[in-house]
């Protein structure tokens, strides 16, 4: 059989890098293993960067995968039947939870024959942790309930980016998760140093899925989904002189990131991956007053032509947010030289997620 392992935790919380470095591990030990990626929209950089470092990647888009189980299996059947596919990691959406009843459960019910569900892993962020179990956070309060109720369904809670910590303070941060969840284990992890990522992959190689479910308000989940504009886009770059992408990543980041501010949209998270001849890296931000990162220090070459995907999550109506994400594009690109045409491009706000049904079964 197939193991599943679903990574949830809210917008910008690390998972993406965390399952790029546990495929990296999983492959060394010899294990097959394939991506699934989600998101309310399309082309995402997530799908593209997975690729782009050789993993089988399967993207379901247009909803939670707690809306598309159907696509789910069938997705993840046509990793094992095209790969043999021995362990998939499933990436949900930022804004989704209710997975142990949607997905885990579904898969003990309906899908033992060929697959088994490990783990259900919420991945933190240690400034999100601050925000959302204090007094004061950018984001409307349906939001705080969607981020406790990520936390209360999982299996495992890893604190995430632990690079960035003293020993002290991730001491204090997995104190006060622990106090929030009670008897969940709370670990930490930095992706990027590769501390905690082996513990991880022995985890969710070796254990199963609980049985927790949440009572969950469906009313309130969907408003903290909607309280977010989305927009997903992808264009093409083309300049008679040579430009460094890592140059004009860091502009466009930064000029989102000062139109969000000046309007009072706070920032989920804003992430932009590049293209070019010479390979792909990616930049991220994930709060309003945080400075980007990008995915490796290497920085690409000079180059003329590049491809570019920008994926946003912000505290808005997503047409003011596309209005943002418009002119920080035209400003960065027009100040350079370069031409840029857009491929495609969505804004939105997320439909309401809907219920599991509750199948009898004999």
């Amino acid at each position: 059989m197939t193991k599943i392992a679903c990574v949830g935790g809210f917008l910008g919380s690390g998972k993406t890098t965390a399952i790029i470095q546990a495929a990296r591990t999983l492959v060394a030990q010899g294990v097959r293993v394939g991506i699934i990626t989600n998101d309310q929209g399309h082309h995402l950089v997530d799908t593209a960067l997975v690729r782009s470092l050789g993993f089988p990647a399967e993207e379901i888009g247009g909803g939670c995968f707690c809306c598309r189980f159907a696509e789910f299996a069938v997705h993840a059947s046509r990793l094992v039947e095209q790969f043999r596919t021995e362990m998939i990691l499933a990436e949900a959406v930022g804004s989704c939870t209710d997975l142990s009843a949607t997905v885990c459960r579904r898969l003990r019910q309906y899908h033992s024959p060929q697959f088994v569900s490990g783990p259900l892993t919420v991945m933190v962020d240690p400034n999100r942790v601050r925000e959302m179990l204090g007094s004061r956070m950018p984001f409307d309060e349906s939001i705080r309930y969607l981020f406790g109720k990520q936390l209360a369904e999982a299996d495992r809670i890893i604190l995430t980016k632990c690079d960035l910590l003293e020993d002290a303070e991730i001491s204090t941060l997995r104190g006060e998760i622990q106090q929030f969840v009670g008897e969940i284990p709370v670990s930490a992890m930095s992706a990027k140093t590769g501390s905690g990522v082996s513990d991880w992959v022995e985890q969710i190689s070796t254990g199963s899925a609980g049985e927790r479910e949440l009572q969950l308000d469906y009313d309130t989940y969907g408003r903290a989904e909607a309280s977010l504009g989305w927009l997903n886009a992808s264009l093409d770059l083309v300049s008679q002189r040579e430009f460094f992408s890592t140059d004009l990543g860091e502009a466009l980041i930064t000029k989102i990131q000062e139109l969000c501010r000046i309007s009072g949209c706070a920032v989920a998270h804003v992430k932009t991956m590049f293209v070019t001849a010479d390979g792909s890296d990616w930049i991220a931000l994930t709060e309003s007053n945080r400075k980007a990162a990008w995915g490796s220090d290497r920085e690409l070459p000079r180059c003329r032509e590049a491809s570019m995907i920008i994926n946003a999550r912000v505290c808005t109506d997503p047409d003011q947010l596309r209005q943002i994400i418009e002119e920080c594009v035209k400003q960065v690109t027009v100040d350079r030289g370069i031409s840029a045409t857009v491929r495609h491009i969505e804004s939105f706000s997320p439909l309401p997620p809907r219920p599991p049904v509750v199948t009898a079964t004999v």
